[in-house]
């Protein structure tokens, strides 16, 4: 039961260390500096609406203390941003009546800390099992995000290119990369490709501990189908996360 416990913990630490955009810092506005596109989205959520509860244009633009137009340009945009959600109600007198609420996604666009939240859960992982025990978790949540991101490096293989290919198969994996915010750049000798990040998803939370690098070494290595030695890290000061893929190493035509 213990297990069990630990293993679910775990796969919803992977899921707020990938599956959503981390913020290492809790972004504090004062009235004065937030943009009107962020009020709207404050009083969606602070009157509760929702597409059965929603407010209509006068209603906001009356309390954000501006014009009707104004709020209306607002709301155009944020529609097509995914943010707000727009809907009709009939009215027996006159045009039906515009109503807008918060898209669910849009909860998305407050400030979190998912950051201390994953160090603290983590630790305590730790504190319970130990480490072998932390790191043998770790890579298997590794292995089941990156069976889920194997589908789109399928996918991304350049046309005439081959998912048997270890060249091809990693600049498949530098473009799905590039669409997690990586900015991943690869490198290629006699003997090996050096596969390059410039950015760490999990950086506030690898800081703290070192056991979570764990997951994006597993990911690296189960993306490619070879073993991914890591020379340099963000966490160590270095410039990138740096990985080693030897070619003698990859099962496949190079």
């Amino acid at each position: 039961m213990v297990f069990f416990f630990i293993n679910q913990c775990l796969l919803i630490y992977a899921f707020i260390l990938f599956q959503i955009k981390i913020k290492d810092h809790l972004n504090l506005e004062t009235e004065s500096n937030i943009s009107s596109k962020d009020k709207i989205l404050q009083y969606l959520l602070l009157s509760g609406s929702t597409s059965d509860e929603s407010c209509t244009v006068k209603e906001i633009a009356d309390h954000l203390d501006i014009s009707i137009n104004a709020t209306r340009q607002y709301l155009i945009v944020m529609e097509k941003e995914g943010l707000v959600i727009r809907t009709t109600q009939k009215s027996t007198t006159g045009r039906p009546a515009i109503l807008y609420s918060l898209h669910p996604d849009a909860i998305e666009e407050f400030p979190k800390q998912y950051r201390d939240f994953s160090i603290k859960l983590l630790a305590e992982v730790q504190d319970k099992i130990g480490n072998e025990a932390t790191i043998t978790l770790l890579r298997e949540v590794g292995k089941q995000i990156a069976d889920e991101i194997k589908p789109y490096v399928r996918e991304n293989i350049e046309p005439g290119g081959s998912y048997d290919s270890l060249r091809d198969r990693l600049h498949s994996v530098v473009k799905v990369y590039h669409n997690y915010g990586k900015f991943p750049e690869l490198l290629e000798d006699d003997i090996s490709f050096a596969l390059k990040n410039y950015n760490c998803l999990i950086f506030g939370v690898a800081k703290e501990n070192a056991l979570a690098c764990q997951v994006d070494e597993t990911i690296v290595s189960e993306l490619i189908g070879a073993p991914a030695s890591k020379e340099k890290c963000i966490r160590n000061g270095d410039e990138c996360c740096l990985y080693r893929i030897k070619k003698d190493d990859f099962k496949g035509k190079v």
